[in-house]
């Protein structure tokens, strides 16, 4: 009951900003230019909202919004809706490119009551544009809402709500976002996309596994527009139109910084691995060991390479996770003892090339802690010596007691067949 009252405040609050001579009644302090700039109607709002509580809300999000003469006109467009009540066929939409996200229009009030609701900042600012470029906006913005033109296919980082934002913006402008001369820092697209995970441990590694090579690039200051908060700086920078929030969080502020998980993930992967060799440091039920240790990595392998062949995104296809879980691993669960040994080393010797190549810098994607686990079961069936069987037995350690295929030792006490005369 709080929350909805809290989001009708904030519908209210929202009127109050466009209403004439309305600032004296509050305590949020607006500066003359932006009060002038609310008044020369139609006005074009870049509205960005802060981060939420759930994984698809961690990069925040952003609108335009358009305020007319009369405020039962003003309309929102908001380039990020998805069928979220469906996030199985929203995931295999975006993972094969197809429109499963859509521009909608709605009421200024109704759209930022949803994300005050949500218990997210919000900040407003007014666009210094011309009349002509106002118009030019509206018309892009109704031709975006129309059925033919709404669907498009979704990229975290190359087409997504934010960028749809930007490239408006900056194509009425003449190109006035992606001509500012300044320079970013060292962090690339992957560190970009986590920080919005940071205190969610497994959408942080999944930012390693699942996102590939290309992620590994620093973008430009054009392109770091891909989040809404960079997109709130370039305009407050171009035109010193500095951001006013209409609604603060309440709850706990998002962490800026925190642990990156890959030890974590290390250590969990070792205990994941230990079947492998436990049964064989024991040496019994030495198959059941490896299955245990190898399976889940080769699921998650074969999955992470159905995507890398059905979807078009580059950091999905181009994904180097793919040679490190590889799904042929499963062999070495099938194949005799010797060609299993062979083939586990085989392995051993394309990880450590693997390894090589991210300490020399030629791989670039974060996968030290990824390759420890194939490297330690597959350690274990090409290096472990197989314990020997005890007299009298035949040699069954490598098959959970089918045996290796040996004869027994001549000095065993099996029963012998006699000679046939």
């Amino acid at each position: 009951m709080a929350r909805r009252t809290t989001a009708l405040a904030v519908a209210l609050l929202v009127a109050l900003l466009h209403a004439p001579a309305a600032h004296a009644q509050r305590k949020i302090q607006v500066p003359p230019e932006i009060e002038r700039m609310y008044q020369e109607k139609p006005v074009i709002e870049l509205v960005t909202m802060g981060v939420g509580s759930l994984i698809w809300e961690r990069h925040g999000h952003i609108a335009l919004c358009v305020h007319y003469d009369n405020p039962r006109d003003d309309r929102c467009y908001n380039y990020g809706i998805g069928d979220f009540r469906h996030p199985i066929g929203m995931a295999w939409g975006f993972f094969r490119g197809t429109g499963s996200f859509w521009v909608g229009k709605s009421p200024v009030a109704d759209m930022l009551s949803i994300y005050s609701y949500a218990d997210r900042t919000i900040w407003v600012q007014p666009l210094p544009l011309t009349p002509e470029q106002k118009k030019q906006v509206i018309d892009k913005l109704e031709f975006d809402i129309l059925d033919a033109n709404r669907y498009y296919a979704y990229d975290h980082f190359w087409d997504n709500c934010t960028t749809r934002v930007r490239n408006i913006i900056d194509d009425v402008t003449g190109g006035a976002l992606s001509k500012m001369p300044e320079t970013t820092d060292d962090r690339t697209f992957r560190d970009l996309a986590r920080e919005g995970f940071f205190g969610m441990r497994v959408p942080l590694l999944i930012t390693d596994i699942a996102m590939g090579r290309v992620t590994d690039r620093m973008p430009t200051y054009y392109e770091r527009m891909f989040l809404p908060q960079y997109l709130r700086e370039a305009v407050a920078k171009l035109w010193g139109i500095q951001p006013i929030a209409v609604y603060e969080r309440q709850g706990d502020p998002p962490l800026s910084d925190g642990p990156s998980g890959r030890v974590w993930f290390a250590l969990v992967i070792i205990l994941l691995t230990s079947p492998s060799w436990l049964t064989r440091l024991i040496g019994r039920l030495p198959r059941t060991g490896l299955a245990l240790s190898i399976i889940p990595y080769v699921l998650l392998g074969t999955v992470l390479t159905f995507l890398a062949i059905i979807s078009p995104l580059p950091y999905v296809r181009w994904n180097e996770t793919c040679l490190v879980l590889l799904p042929l691993d499963v062999l070495v669960l099938v194949l005799p003892a010797e060609k299993r040994r062979r083939y586990a080393r085989g392995r051993i010797v394309m990880l450590g090339a693997i390894a090589a190549l991210w300490f020399a810098g030629i791989v670039k994607q974060p996968l030290l802690a990824a390759l420890l686990w194939p490297a330690i079961p597959l350690a274990v069936a090409g290096y472990w010596p197989v314990k020997p069987a005890p007299i009298g037995q035949a040699g069954a350690s490598d098959d959970d007691g089918k045996g290796d295929g040996k004869p027994a030792p001549s000095g065993s006490k099996a029963k012998r067949t006699p000679p046939r005369r």
